[in-house]
């Protein structure tokens, strides 16, 4: 088999527009022109023809809340803080009918593209093959799954929880493995983050629970809950995503091996890689989304040992209970 060179590989990316807004002219025509000649050397390796344009942005919070989205809905696009800052989002948009997405990036993290020589270089180029590849995946699980992307509705809050958390696990796994061939090396950063959820995740949510027996708010603990253990379950995936894109096993990561030794996550870890790498190996060959489902299967019992559990009673309505233990009480 002939090897394809990399001028032989085709550019998928359309012709965009590349908004920047609030730095001098100049300086982000400068900045415009490289990011929209990195994309297209990018787009070689990440399917991007569902790139609807970029926005590069001093003012990150105001450009997400500004975008044209396509479509009506209530959720408000705010950079995401509980694993790391927020500073760059593909969001998914709709033109002429066609679910694509659009890049809005910080330009405080991109502004160093333009010189290979500056420190920041390659952060900013993976922070920009990471963004792309989640172009693709959206793209990807589009096609695979017409018409159902942003049109989910979630029967129940256990439904919920496993359905957002396999898209966010699969998700960032995915972006993760596709990116990890450019710019810089983030493992230490993906190591340093797993392992602090994996030190605080159960201490944090037990925390909510203790305030949970005097204030009752049903709501709120839920969401807490939750929203902590998904967490971890992200991180790991972060993590097992930039591993599996260079090929790295748990023996070549020692603070990680030691990290989960005797924990009780170790067990989930290894279930989480199982089912993420099975969904890799079927990459856009999906034929149903309860592939997706063992990872949502890690979820629920990942909040049972946190003490947590879903429930119905006997019409089929969901609710939660949290027994006492020594640790909640």
């Amino acid at each position: 088999m002939t090897e394809i060179t990399e001028e032989e590989r085709p550019i998928t990316v359309p012709s965009i527009g590349i908004s920047v807004q609030g730095m001098e002219e100049k300086a982000g025509e400068k900045l415009a022109y490289c990011v929209g000649n990195y994309v297209r050397e990018l787009s070689r390796y990440i399917n991007l023809e569902r790139l609807d344009g970029i926005t590069i942005a001093v003012d990150y919070k105001e450009a997400l809340l500004a975008l044209d989205r396509g479509y009506e809905t209530d959720h408000r696009l705010t950079p995401s803080s509980e694993l790391v800052e927020g500073v760059a989002m593909a969001p998914s948009v709709i033109r002429d009918g066609i679910l694509k997405s659009h890049l809005v990036l910080n330009a405080a993290y991109i502004y160093s593209l333009p010189d290979e020589e500056d420190e920041h270089y390659a952060h900013s180029l993976h922070l920009l093959a990471h963004e792309c590849a989640h172009v693709e995946l959206t793209m990807t699980t589009d096609k695979a799954f017409p018409d159902t992307l942003l049109k989910k509705i979630y029967d129940n809050a256990a439904d919920a929880c496993e359905g957002q958390v396999e898209n966010a696990c699969w998700d960032e796994y995915a972006a993760c493995r596709i990116a990890a061939p450019f710019g810089r090396d983030p493992l230490q950063d993906y190591t340093n983050a797993f392992i602090t959820h994996l030190d605080e995740t159960m201490n944090r949510a037990n925390e909510c629970i203790r305030r949970y027996r005097t204030d009752h708010d049903h709501d709120r603990i839920l969401s807490e809950v939750v929203r902590y253990y998904q967490n971890l379950m992200t991180s790991g995936s972060y993590l097992l995503g930039h591993m599996d894109g260079h090929g790295l096993t748990i023996d070549e990561v020692p603070a990680v091996r030691g990290a989960l030794e005797g924990h009780w996550f170790a067990p989930f870890f290894e279930r989480l890689r199982t089912a993420l790498r099975e969904l890799w190996s079927r990459y856009g060959q999906w034929e149903d989304r309860s592939e997706f489902a063992p990872i949502g299967e890690i979820i629920i019992d990942v909040l049972g040992e946190g003490g947590f559990f879903f429930q119905w009673d006997e019409h089929g309505n969901c609710g939660f209970r949290i027994p006492f233990t020594s640790a909640t009480m």
